[in-house]
């Protein structure tokens, strides 16, 4: 078998913390690296109410410009908007109760059952076994135009949903990246 050109080895897999990046508004960013509480965020988001991050940078400046453009509207003048990174030990969110979706597909039934559950005003993620909980995280593709059925190419969320996700975030200050 021939041997791959260097760039292309990736490094000697470790188990080691995933970075996670988390697109916001300046404003915000004090309060979030005291501690993350999930239940500030918005409703009606892919996976509902949550704490939303990304393995992806670009994606996560994407999130924060977003925030910063809708925030601005109406003379409120220019909000600031940074991206915040974080660690997250994987083994101890593999002790946490958790969904995760591969597949974003217009053929991916399960996951725009649950797409459309949160998006359309579910305030949990109706779990039989415990009526009225959340999953601790969902990992996920990104909806693009949900009532579509269309993701986002090379995309993905990762959202904390309880108080037992938030504590695994580890808050990266020195990170942050102002835009």
């Amino acid at each position: 078998m021939p041997i791959p050109p260097p760039f292309l080895v990736p490094p000697v897999w470790s188990n080691g913390a995933i970075r996670l990046y988390h697109g916001t508004l300046t404003m915000h960013q004090a309060a979030i690296s005291a501690g993350v509480n999930p239940s500030l965020g918005s409703p009606r988001t892919d996976f509902g109410i949550g704490f939303y991050t990304t393995t992806s940078l670009v994606q996560a400046k994407s999130w924060a410009w977003q925030l910063a453009a809708a925030s601005s509207i109406g003379g409120v003048g220019p909000v600031g908007a940074c991206v915040m990174a974080f660690e997250a030990d994987r083994n101890a969110l593999a002790r946490l109760e958790t969904l995760a979706f591969a597949r974003g597909d217009r053929e991916a039934d399960d996951f725009w059952s649950f797409v459309f559950h949160c998006r359309n005003g579910g305030l949990t993620h109706g779990r039989a076994k415990s009526p009225g909980s959340f999953y601790d995280v969902v990992y996920g593709p990104v909806t693009a135009f949900w009532s579509q059925r269309v993701v986002m190419l090379d995309s993905d969320q990762i959202s904390f949903h309880t108080p037992a996700a938030a504590a695994c975030l580890t808050p990266l200050p020195k990170e942050t990246v102002f835009l």
